[in-house]
């Protein structure tokens, strides 16, 4: 038995891409999380992932770090979230990570472009 939990669109700014404009501009991304953990009885925060720590922790990685792929920021925001919670009274048994960048130079063909990172533990 186990938590399968979802945050969906956590809007965020940030420099990421391969050419220069979107190294110097700032651009919009939404991010999707999956995270699934075992199962729990006692209705306590210290036995899930905190919602809203885990929006503002993704919110700072895309603000503060610039990568040129969206493949390396989705990777990079799974790491840090499993070890944010490594020490937590649960287990993340999976956890997915899709980083979608609306505004590309292809937005004339497509209405976004997404990346997803997936682990899985168990």
């Amino acid at each position: 038995m186990s938590f399968d939990i979802h945050l969906s669109k956590i809007k965020c700014f940030g420099k990421h891409g391969i050419y220069d404009n979107e190294k110097n501009n700032e651009q919009k991304f939404f991010v999707d999380i999956y995270i699934n953990i075992d199962d729990f009885e006692e209705d306590s925060i210290s036995n899930t992932i905190n919602y809203e720590e885990v929006a503002d922790l993704v919110i700072e990685i895309v603000a503060s770090e610039s990568f040129d792929l969206i493949e390396s920021l989705s990777k990079n925001i799974v790491k840090k979230i499993v070890s944010q919670y490594q020490k937590g009274n649960f287990t993340i048994n999976e956890i997915k990570v899709t980083v979608h960048k609306p505004d590309t130079i292809l937005k004339s063909k497509t209405q976004d472009i997404s990346v997803s990172y997936f682990e899985k533990y168990r």
